[in-house]
């Protein structure tokens, strides 16, 4: 019983950490666009204004990915499901799109891996902040496996959907799945 109290704490944790982050990033991004406009009507413009808020708007879309997932948000092609009505079949099609999205995920996390490992070795930093880009293009391989390890979790609905019992057409109750 403790260990289930656990993982449900580090689960409800990780579910609003994200959602604490990409929240308070919103927050500091509006903030510095705004003081980058106050800024520039006063014609004192900050220099790393810009530079900064680009970098944490592509950090809140990656992180967003996730968020998105579990949410069930991103966009999807679902004309296929309309002309199949086998359950199984769609089972194992939203299975393989999930499978090869997982794979691609995995794939982002090893190149993103590989290129923050580039970008130390060659000591490369930002123009306007001076700021290493290893920072910035860590969130590659950090969102990538934010999104994997969600993916299990609907991998695993994906399994027993394809594998589990199918409801007949009497026990639906009229609702269309």
């Amino acid at each position: 019983m403790e260990k289930k109290a656990l993982l449900g704490r580090i689960r409800s944790f990780y579910d609003h950490a994200e959602e604490y982050l990409l929240v308070g990033s919103l927050i500091v991004n509006v903030l510095l666009v705004f003081v980058q406009v106050i800024m520039r009507l006063s014609k004192n413009s900050l220099t790393w204004s810009e530079e900064l808020a680009r970098y944490i708007f592509i950090w809140q879309i990656w992180l967003g990915s996730s968020i998105a997932l579990k949410y069930n948000e991103h966009i999807r092609v679902t004309l296929i499901f309309s002309f199949l009505k086998n359950k199984r079949v769609q089972a194992f099609i939203s299975f393989l799109a999930d499978m090869i999205w997982f794979l691609f995920c995995g794939y982002m996390a090893v190149n993103g891996w590989e290129l923050m490992q580039s970008m130390a070795a060659r000591h490369a930093v930002s123009s306007g902040l001076g700021l290493p880009l290893t920072y910035v293009y860590s969130i590659f391989p950090i969102a990538s496996i934010l999104v994997c390890v969600r993916l299990l979790s609907v991998l695993w609905v994906d399994i027993k959907n394809l594998f589990g019992p199918q409801p007949d057409e009497s026990e639906k109750g009229g609702m269309n799945t």
